[in-house]
């Protein structure tokens, strides 16, 4: 998981309901230059060594697409909010979707993708 958030009740609530442990977790805290820049994303590259091409992000703010993407990493984006699509995908999302039910809905295909 990867957040600017340096609230901790926030991080510590995204870790409870999305069962996620704490070395899987980049928040504001551990970069020194936080979303669009691409550090916190190449830090949970690092954290999950794996490469860019074997991830895949879900992000739902331009900073945040512009941020994986600039770590080479497939992105789609999922509109949570009043944002037009079109600022999402100018922000360089492969993908963007309505909200969360369209990502539930399409999450088995978007995985084998």
């Amino acid at each position: 998981m990867v957040t600017g958030s340096k609230q901790p009740s926030l991080i510590s609530r995204l870790k409870k309901d999305f069962n996620i442990e704490d070395e899987n977790v980049v928040s504001g805290f551990d970069v020194k230059k936080g979303k669009p820049d691409p550090e916190p994303y190449l830090m949970a590259l690092k954290k999950a060594n794996c490469e860019a091409g074997e991830a895949l992000v879900i992000e739902n703010a331009p900073l945040g697409v512009e941020a994986s993407c600039g770590a080479g990493i497939t992105t789609i984006a999922v509109n949570t909010g009043i944002l037009e699509a079109e600022i999402l995908s100018r922000a360089g999302a492969g993908m963007v979707l309505s909200g969360t039910q369209e990502l539930a809905d399409n999450w088995k295909s978007l995985i084998r993708q």
